[in-house]
């Protein structure tokens, strides 16, 4: 039997850059298939994104404007399918890892940026972003092309690789605030090599800085008319429930990086880490360790004091995937990089039959059994409300979580009527507080989602409140949510703002 040992080598030059580009191209084809057969409903995240893909603009309450942008593009396209709005993502995945390739072959050879760019694509952390719209997608990519136009201009690079950085940082900046961290990746890179530091006084550096605060402006000003209202969220986001020491909550955050990364190339950086001032250890090496050791302990840092998900530092994985290929090809660990591709395989085609047959799919063993019960039940969820909102007439819809109201944002699309939100708080809590808010000129009867059961709730506002009893939306075969429905009516020709939703 053929080993990866012996199948290597012997790909030449010429062939290696078309074999790798086949191979992502199918790969690519496979997760497009996979997301045309899939059954998973939209997360809430992603309806809410694609509301927000309805009314562009450069900024939303919790998210830069570029992910909206792409699905709107993508709606133009192929239409507003929940395949067709995932999109993006594996598309996306395979420009990522063709920029891989580029950054590895600058900075070590072929071989190595072969591996690097299958290492990439196979690996679970991938796999899975693939499945899902985020904005984690778009960010990885420019991160990935800004790092690259960073080692060309190490290299002597002319201005054009200026551009293309100042325009990936802007770009990577529209799509996730996390891209401001590659500064942090310069300024390491200028600490420990002679010519990142005289890169800090060139032109093309500098040009790279004006054209992606250019970029960013537009965002920065739409913050600044809204009370910075997107940057305040992502500050909350982080501290969450308050800065507490707590060793399990980091702890957790680093097991969670060997799914994110992979079992064997988050092994493979620990132990560089721990070797990196061994002479083996070389300034490519290094270079690559200075756009992943900032983010991952800064992320790190804090999942130890309040909440960190384990894509916080996905922008870490780029460069550290780079050179983790770096390290298996110098010490010809082919057995190892055969069970990384082998890890990520199986969990692909896991995903795959998984998302296929996500409404049946129930694992008895498990404490809850129903593993597509948090990302199922929103289609549901839709269905049930169109049958109760045509039984009584509704003419409008109104919810007071933010999951709910964007879920029939996106599931009620075609049924002409209007969804709103009903705040909680006087101050916004989410997006569709600000552009959603329920008035008094929403057109009767509305149909009001609760999951409150007390209907003195909604008469504090309205004259005429009609409990309609509970609707069940399944999310799986042994689950589902439960919510409460009311028929409103009595203010019609009345005036002004509606006052926000009183505690259960």
């Amino acid at each position: 039997m053929t080993s990866l040992a012996d199948t290597a080598p012997r790909i030449s030059t010429e062939r290696r850059f078309a074999l790798c580009l086949l191979i992502l191209l199918a790969l690519t084809a496979v997760r497009l298939i996979g997301l045309a057969w899939s059954d998973v409903d939209l997360f809430f995240d992603e309806s809410q994104y694609w509301a927000w893909s309805r009314e562009l603009a450069f900024g939303y309450f919790s998210k830069p404007p570029l992910l909206a942008w792409l699905i709107a593009g993508a709606d133009a396209i192929c239409g507003s399918g929940e395949a067709c709005i995932r999109a993006p993502a594996p598309v996306l995945y395979l420009g990522t890892c063709l920029v891989s390739y580029a950054i590895a072959k600058a900075l070590y050879d072929e071989a190595t940026a072969f591996w690097a760019a299958i290492l990439l694509a196979t690996s679970a952390g991938v796999a899975f972003s693939s499945r899902i719209i985020s904005t984690d997608v778009p960010l990885l990519f420019f991160w990935a092309l800004a790092l690259l136009a960073y080692v060309k201009l190490l290299q002597g690079g002319d201005r054009r690789w200026g551009v293309l950085l100042g325009v990936s940082f802007g770009l990577g900046m529209l799509a996730k605030y996390a891209m401001i961290y590659f500064v942090l990746g310069i300024a390491a890179a200028a600490v420990i090599d002679r010519d990142a530091r005289a890169l800090l006084r060139s032109p093309s550096l500098w040009l790279a800085a004006a054209i992606g605060g250019a970029l960013v402006l537009p965002n920065a000003i739409w913050n600044a008319l809204n009370g910075f209202v997107t940057l305040t969220h992502v500050g909350h986001n982080i501290q969450g429930g308050g800065a507490v020491f707590n060793p399990l909550m980091g702890l957790e955050f680093l097991a969670s990086q060997f799914a994110v990364f992979g079992p064997v190339a988050f092994s493979v950086l620990l132990t560089v880490l721990v070797r990196m001032r061994k002479p083996e250890i070389g300034r490519a090496d290094r270079l690559m360790l200075c756009f992943a050791i900032p983010t991952l302990a800064l992320v790190t840092a804090t999942a130890f004091v309040t909440r960190a998900n384990g894509n916080w530092a996905a922008p870490a994985f780029i460069s550290a995937n780079v050179l983790v290929a770096a390290v298996l090809v110098r010490h010809a660990a082919w057995r190892w990089i055969a069970v990384s591709i082998a890890f990520g395989v199986v969990a692909q085609m896991l995903m795959l039959v998984g998302d296929a047959n996500a409404r049946r799919m129930s694992v008895p063993w498990l404490a809850k059994p129903d593993v597509y019960a948090r990302t199922m039940g929103w289609r549901s969820l839709g269905e049930e409300v169109e049958k109760v909102a045509r039984a009584v007439g509704a003419r409008s819809i109104v919810a007071e979580q933010r999951d709910v109201v964007a879920s029939l944002i996106y599931y009620q699309r075609n049924s002409g009527r209007a969804v709103y939100s009903w705040p909680t708080s006087t101050v916004a809590n989410h997006h569709f507080d600000l552009t959603r808010r329920l008035a008094t000129g929403a057109t009767e009867p509305v149909l009001f989602i609760s999951p409150c059961g007390s209907a003195q709730r909604p008469a504090r506002a309205y004259p005429n409140v009609e409990p309609l009893g509970r609707l069940e939306a399944r999310s799986g075969p042994t689950t589902s949510r439960s919510y409460f429905v009311y028929k409103l009516s009595g203010l019609a020709g009345a005036s002004g703002d509606i006052a926000p939703l009183s505690g259960c």
